[in-house]
């Protein structure tokens, strides 16, 4: 288990957390940060704009929008949006709604921890958006969003964490869209001792959320130790932040696919080359179809919905990535029967994140797509199996709502 560590920097304050607290970066498209930044133009999601944000003829380049970025950030903390937290802390952070709330904390760990393999990981991560994000780090100089982890439940770290939180939270506020947002400062010398403690009883920690933050970190860790020509243990470039929670506080949704045509089939073509692998059932109903078991799926195509039932039980498949439903569904649809074979980049397929609900699955059909695969989450087990394997998951496996959102915590590099 890598050390907490508490940091210095930067907590939000109460009246002006509603307006600067941005939305999950990456829960929203690039058309829609483009609109909310411009509506907004003192949100924090101004500090993390993205060339992909503008459109052809009004994009900057990326050096000139980095600098845009860290003058935006530098106008937050100077116009008072910020409290300055100078003595070094840990902080609980809970998030949620009235259906769901997880309670974890923030810190910091090293980034050997993350290159010595003690965060285990279940995505790749592509080189050109590492650098692109370590280029970020470099020039705008703070980390705002922290790498999510999640551990295997532990009854200590829950009873210390409910005795921190009976006292008033440090920031209590509801997002525009309805989510909670609670922290407690936890500053007390023998607090934080008593939290790496607890902490130092876990064996893994996993990755959840914010492989190409990670990894980012890490590459960002190396240009600066090339420059200084030193390691640094302690220096603020050494550190990643992340916010900690336990497996049995998180929310896994479904990502469910879309493909645009029937490569070459008819309807009666498509059934009957699914039949060979899965039980394929007409369904009397026009209302979307969510599987309630893995290896279940939902279909719908020409008005239809169906459930597919794999023929083979995923549990009797023992490579933990190839018993995985979004594996099965590349693995014995996507690919043998519509000719995708690469499901990280093929125009023809689409995602759509279980957090849109049913009225992202219509829309999709809405839009034309014309077949839409419905799927079952991705458990927490399966992730970890997955980790532990040293293995990789298929693109767009995961996806963990709610979200920890950026502009709450800002630590400077």
């Amino acid at each position: 288990m890598p050390l907490i560590k508490a940091f210095d920097g930067f907590l939000v304050k109460r009246e002006y957390a509603r307006t600067v607290v941005s939305p999950a970066y990456d829960s929203v498209s690039a058309e829609q940060r483009c609109r909310f930044a411009e509506a907004n133009p003192q949100n924090f999601i101004n500090t993390m704009r993205l060339q992909e944000d503008f459109d052809d003829a009004e994009r900057p380049t990326y050096e000139a929008l980095l600098s845009a970025n860290k003058a935006k950030l530098q106008q937050l903390l100077d116009n008072g949006a910020f409290n300055e937290v100078r003595e070094p802390s840990l902080f609980v952070y809970q998030l949620g709604s009235k259906h769901h709330v997880q309670t974890g904390i923030v810190c910091e760990v090293s980034v050997e921890d993350y290159e010595q393999g003690q965060l285990k990981k279940h995505e790749n991560t592509r080189r050109t958006k590492e650098d692109l994000l370590a280029r970020y780090q470099e020039v705008v100089g703070a980390s705002s969003s922290p790498i999510c982890l999640t551990y295997t439940s532990n009854e200590d770290i829950d009873t210390y964490i409910s005795q921190l939180i009976e006292s008033t939270p440090d920031l209590d506020f509801v997002t525009e869209d309805g989510e909670i947002q609670r922290v407690w400062r936890v500053k007390v010398p023998t607090a934080i001792d008593t939290l790496q403690q607890l902490f130092a009883q876990v064996e893994s920690t996993y990755l959840t959320d914010g492989h190409h933050r990670a990894a980012s970190g890490q590459r960002y860790a190396e240009i600066m130790r090339s420059k200084s020509n030193q390691h640094h243990h302690d220096a603020p470039y050494n550190q990643l932040l992340v916010a900690m929670f336990p497996d049995n506080q998180l929310n896994l949704l479904p990502f469910h696919r879309c493909v645009k045509d029937l490569n070459g089939m008819n309807v009666e073509q498509l059934l009957s080359a699914l039949s060979n692998r899965f039980e394929v059932i007409p369904l009397d109903t026009t209302d979307v179809h969510q599987p309630t078991a893995h290896g279940e799926f939902g279909m719908y195509v020409a008005q239809q919905w169906y459930k597919l039932v794999s023929r083979q039980p995923p549990d009797s498949v023992p490579d933990p990535v190839t018993s995985l439903d979004v594996s099965i569904l590349q693995e014995q649809i996507l690919h043998p029967i519509l000719g995708i074979k690469n499901s990280g980049d093929d125009s023809r397929l689409d995602y759509i994140a279980g957090v849109s609900g049913n009225e992202g699955v219509i829309q999709s059909y809405r839009e034309g797509w014309e077949i839409v695969f419905t799927c079952h989450a991705t458990s927490i087990q399966q992730l970890m199996d997955v980790a532990d394997a040293n293995a990789l998951m298929p693109p767009k496996s995961t996806y963990f709502d709610p979200k920890p959102r950026s502009g709450i915590f800002v630590r400077l590099k």
